[in-house]
């Protein structure tokens, strides 16, 4: 009798542990995909020198990698100048002057959306990032 408790506890003990690691990895996973999105919506910013111009080329890369954060799941913004896409990532102009006029910097924000319906948790982690100085906006 004692060896099966002893045999029922170790599983338990495994399964708990099993579980632990599968949410890990879930984590790490959305984490790596949130942080590719941000990069790549960047890359596009600047390689096509404004967001206006790079738009349909993201929403495609966005589509093809299977990114998705409801815009329901975002949190409030201070600013009103943010413009946040249902498909999940919110963009927010930065003006700076020079004597050669304006030039534009965009801030990126993508994020992980974490569901546990069992424990009636829901968590959204905003990854953020910055694009270099646009200037033919």
């Amino acid at each position: 009798m004692r060896d099966a408790f002893g045999g029922a506890f170790m599983i338990k003990i495994i399964l708990i542990f099993l579980g632990l690691y599968i949410v890990f990895m879930a984590l790490a996973l959305n984490y790596a995909k949130a942080f590719r999105v941000k990069n790549q919506i960047i890359n596009y910013i600047e390689q096509y020198e404004g967001y206006e111009k790079a738009e349909g080329a993201m929403k495609e890369y966005i589509s093809q990698v299977s990114y998705y954060v409801p815009i329901t799941a975002l949190p409030a913004s201070s600013t009103t100048e943010r413009a946040c896409y249902d498909i999940g990532y919110c963009i927010t102009p930065k003006f700076t002057s020079d004597d050669s006029g304006n030039r534009t910097y965009y801030l990126v924000e993508t994020y992980i959306r974490l569901e546990f319906p069992f424990f009636n948790l829901n968590i959204t982690i905003p990854i953020r990032g910055e694009t270099r100085v646009v200037t033919n906006v």
